[in-house]
């Protein structure tokens, strides 16, 4: 049996109170306090602090003084009591903004393990993601001019004509294809894309198109990617990927034949595999899965789990 990890970036008990949003007396109070701390953001990365300390202590840091460096603070909720704002460093260069930081360092979400790990996790990449779509929307796409951070920087707002832009999420299905013969283990199609090391396989995604739905998206890409109709759809779960901006939604879908056709400008070779060949072949360093943080890691160990012979 795998030891199926969890979730990643997912699973947050952090109350967003999006009603404070608008109540600019409100948040000027949770600013202000002294259980206020900011989440420090700079190039995509994230801070972490020296020392080990509380967890929460290792991402962020109190508030006092900081609101003078970074830009327009981005409310992210409450998490046991304690108010959390995002900050963006990224004006300052490195060493500049671990001056104003009083120390650590800046790591990258998915590289360190202790932040992946986290169980604010999910907080980083929600204010990874919100960040991302701050520094990406700086001008209207309406008229062109320059946007303002409104609504405790959960929208844009032109200065010019008053368009509204609201943070935006991709959507991307990721697919599990099984084949279940009528006698034996049931098998499931892994694929290696062109940019995958040797012996790394995963599962097949594709982003949701204009007009289509979620079932259709998974039907589309699987015939696009690897030439298979799949039938009998079942959705599993998602997770958010703030890499940049995408939601993945996890299905798992059903082969009536083994014969596929790849798409070799997405996908270099593809193989059956049986649980009992997925487990052998990773434990003799012969299949390499998807990396632990992923969804598609999660779909395959599932399986893989409800499916190995007892």
């Amino acid at each position: 049996m795998f030891e199926s990890n969890s979730l990643f970036y997912s699973g947050s008990d952090t109350n967003r109170m999006g009603h404070l949003r608008k109540d600019e007396d409100e948040l000027t109070s949770l600013i202000n306090s002294n259980k206020a701390r900011v989440i420090p953001y700079w190039r995509k990365m994230h801070w972490i602090a020296d020392n080990e300390v509380r967890e929460h202590e290792r991402i962020s840091i109190e508030s006092n003084g900081l609101y003078d460096y970074g830009v327009e603070p981005v409310f992210l909720g409450i998490h046991q009591n304690v108010p959390f704002f995002a900050l963006d460093f990224s004006h300052y260069d490195e060493r500049e903004a671990l001056g104003v930081l009083r120390g650590g360092r800046f790591a990258d979400l998915r590289n360190t393990r202790e932040l992946r790990y986290s169980t604010l996790a999910s907080m980083l990449a929600y204010t990874r993601a919100l960040m991302f779509w701050h520094n990406s929307n700086g001008f209207c796409n309406r008229c062109g001019s320059a946007t303002t951070s409104a609504q405790a920087g959960h929208i844009r707002v032109c200065n010019a004509c008053d368009h509204i832009i609201y943070p935006r999420t991709d959507s991307a299905v990721i697919v599990l294809i099984e084949y279940r013969p009528e006698k034996g283990e049931p098998l499931c199609l892994l694929g290696r894309h062109h940019d995958r090391q040797q012996h790394m396989y995963s599962t097949f995604a594709g982003f949701v198109e204009v007009g289509e739905r979620l079932e259709e998206t998974v039907q589309r890409e699987m015939m696009e990617e690897v030439g298979l109709p799949v039938s009998n759809i079942r959705y599993i779960t998602s997770q958010p990927w703030p890499f940049p901006s995408s939601l993945m939604l996890g299905f798992y879908a059903q082969a009536s034949s083994k014969d596929f056709k790849l798409d070799q400008d997405e996908v270099n070779e593809a193989r059956w595999l049986t649980p009992s060949e997925i487990v052998d072949l990773v434990g003799k360093n012969k299949l390499i899965l998807s990396r632990e943080d992923s969804i598609a890691r999660f779909l395959i160990q599932r399986w893989v789990n409800e499916n190995l012979p007892a």
